[in-house]
């Protein structure tokens, strides 16, 4: 199959079904509706649409490092625009994953892993180069991971930033989008301003070195 050059990620393009013939998995998400603390009776589609809305304010209101470091080009496309495709399918693995845990609650236990190997499959079709490939995979690979780290311990949680320093930046900024993209501030306010302040003193902390 000859590979193609994926367009620029726009929400009201996707929104419209533009990218549906080259994502066609994506769209599937729209039938695909959770029902927990997390999300309110919502499609997976459209929390998805959120998480990149929130992705692109909490880019434009960050401190020039962060804009910078996102800027840098990997291999033919920025990290700007690999994390935006690692949002745009971080939750592709939700339609075969998307479970009845009792009482009305609808989750998606273990959909990082079937989202990796999806992703894998639809990264195919594009033109990324083996970096920029690995790049996208790890970031939705360890989408969920990164949500965990506030519970971790002290060298736990070392031990996690050390393992993902090349994406830590990245994890960061998809946790925090989707983050402010769920029903938490509702379901569990405390939980959700505990976790918002963590990403937002991680993204303060964090240091751009050459």
């Amino acid at each position: 199959m000859q590979q193609i050059k994926l367009p620029e990620l726009n929400v009201k393009k996707i929104k419209s079904g533009k990218f549906e013939k080259l994502i066609p998995e994506f769209y599937k998400l729209k039938k695909v509706i959770e029902n927990n603390s997390w999300h309110n009776k919502e499609s997976v589609f459209n929390h998805t649409l959120s998480v990149l809305n929130n992705l692109e304010k909490i880019i434009q209101n960050s401190k020039k490092e962060i804009k910078q470091a996102l800027n840098k080009i990997v291999d033919k496309n920025s990290r700007r625009t690999l994390l935006y495709i690692a949002a745009l399918l971080h939750d592709i693995g939700k339609e075969e994953t998307i479970t009845n845990l009792g009482s009305g609650i609808k989750g998606c236990p273990g959909h990082e892993k079937k989202g990796a190997q999806k992703t894998e499959k639809i990264l195919k079709r594009f033109n990324f180069s083996k970096k920029e490939f690995k790049i996208i995979m790890d970031i939705v690979r360890n989408h969920g991971t990164i949500h965990d780290i506030i519970g971790l311990g002290v060298q736990e949680y070392k031990n996690f930033k050390k393992k993902f320093t090349d994406i830590y930046l990245e994890l960061i900024l998809l946790a925090f989008a989707d983050t402010i993209g769920s029903y938490l501030e509702k379901s569990k306010p405390a939980e959700f301003r505990y976790r918002i302040n963590f990403y937002k003193k991680e993204l303060t902390s964090l240091l751009f070195l050459d």
